[in-house]
């Protein structure tokens, strides 16, 4: 098997310098300080990925707590419940918010913490859906399919960006601020006034002339965030291909070239939707573990942008973590060609759970060798503090 980072593109680690750029006006004039001040709880002997990692231990205990109470997306859960999912993701976006600050105060970023940090970030995204599919009773539905892949669109058009023009960058709304500030705002709603208030009729409530409200969508205030979800990835994408095509005439590059590098992330959500669409007993009844299995997937293909990233090695295409979408993509399709199901209807679940743990240890194989590799050729550890920079010694002394 061929190593994830060739010998010969080592080197760039030391050459990487991590560039970003904020638009949020929450950032800045609301969160800023929390921030500033967040930080300082931190002792400076923490490594900041240790941060992210704790950040990240929030999502997946408030998964853990869904999957006791509402494990099909649409129970009612305990009204504490609601509140617990609200401070876990809040916990989860201030961490990851000053992981970075950590970084620069202990003296130790490295490409490291930005791989750590977006790998955690790619893992959680689709727990943070489901969370919110939970928080308002979608259930397993193609709302729930549609706010994820959503969400995940958003994360590989940002991830592919920030490849070819060298810099993250948020607008002024990004998930990581004001989506979070969204879904905590909605799970402490639901907390006080129970899941049914998203199942209120959106058009009902607004002052509209009956004839024009009657040819409008009946949708349900949760239906509407989905809806409003999708309308402004629209923008956020033109953008991203804006600002790549730009970042490419500088650079000389080929601009059809790096729009192709939307090829990996297209084909998976193209088959993922395909195998939902013709297994339509996968999307009603086992919804959460098939998107735990692309959640993996895709943090595996996302993952591998970001090595190329900090490397500086060429584009990742299609990979091996393609092969159980495609599998059961074919399985699922083999009828409308005269072919027999190898996993029928009725065990097709436990085609589903092969793929969650193909998934699971492909990703993990990946994370491990990836930090072992950096960490040996940077000579620093994963999750503590290897080598304590003079002026963080300084500071706390």
């Amino acid at each position: 098997m061929a190593p994830y980072i060739p010998q010969s593109y080592l080197p760039n680690l030391r050459k990487y310098k991590y560039q970003a750029v904020d638009k949020s006006l929450i950032s800045q004039y609301v969160l800023k300080e929390y921030w500033n001040q967040l930080v300082k709880i931190f002792p400076l002997t923490m490594a900041a990925n240790m941060v992210t990692l704790l950040g990240a231990v929030h999502v997946i205990v408030a998964m853990a707590l869904n999957q006791i109470y509402a494990p099909n997306l649409e129970e009612e859960s305990p009204r504490w419940v609601y509140f617990a999912h609200a401070a876990c993701v809040w916990i989860y976006g201030s961490f990851d918010a000053v992981d970075g600050k950590q970084a620069r105060r202990t003296g130790t970023a490295s490409p490291l913490g930005e791989l750590f940090d977006h790998g955690c970030d790619s893992l959680v995204v689709t727990l943070i859906m489901l969370l919110y599919a939970s928080v308002c009773q979608l259930g397993e539905t193609w709302w729930t399919v549609a706010s994820v892949f959503f969400a995940l669109t958003n994360f590989y058009m940002s991830t592919m960006e920030e490849y070819h023009t060298h810099v993250l960058f948020l607008g002024y709304f990004s998930g990581p601020v004001e989506g979070i500030m969204c879904f905590t705002l909605a799970a402490v709603t639901t907390g006080i006034y129970g899941p049914a208030f998203w199942a209120t009729d959106l058009i009902g409530l607004l002052p509209l002339p009956q004839k024009l409200a009657v040819q409008l969508p009946q949708l349900t205030m949760a239906q509407s965030v989905v809806v409003v979800m999708g309308l402004v990835l629209v923008p956020t994408v033109y953008t991203s291909f804006s600002n790549i095509a730009r970042a490419c005439r500088e650079q000389q590059k080929s601009v059809p070239a790096a729009f192709a590098d939307v090829v990996p992330f297209a084909a998976s959500i193209g088959s993922v939707m395909v195998w939902l669409t013709v297994s339509p007993d996968v999307r009603s009844n086992h919804l959460v573990l098939f998107l735990g299995f692309v959640g993996f997937a895709f943090s595996y293909i996302v993952g591998r942008v970001i090595v190329a990233h900090v490397t500086g090695a060429p584009f990742p295409k299609l990979n091996r973590m393609h092969i159980p979408i495609f599998v059961g993509t074919a399985n699922a399709l083999a009828p409308t060609i005269g072919a027999a199901k190898l996993f029928d209807a009725h065990n097709e679940v436990v085609l589903i759970w092969a793929c969650l743990a193909y998934t699971g240890a492909q990703y993990a194989h990946f994370a491990l060798e990836v930090i072992d590799t950096i960490c040996s050729y940077l000579d620093i550890n994963c999750l503590t503090i290897k080598h304590k920079p003079a002026a963080a010694l300084k500071k706390s002394s």
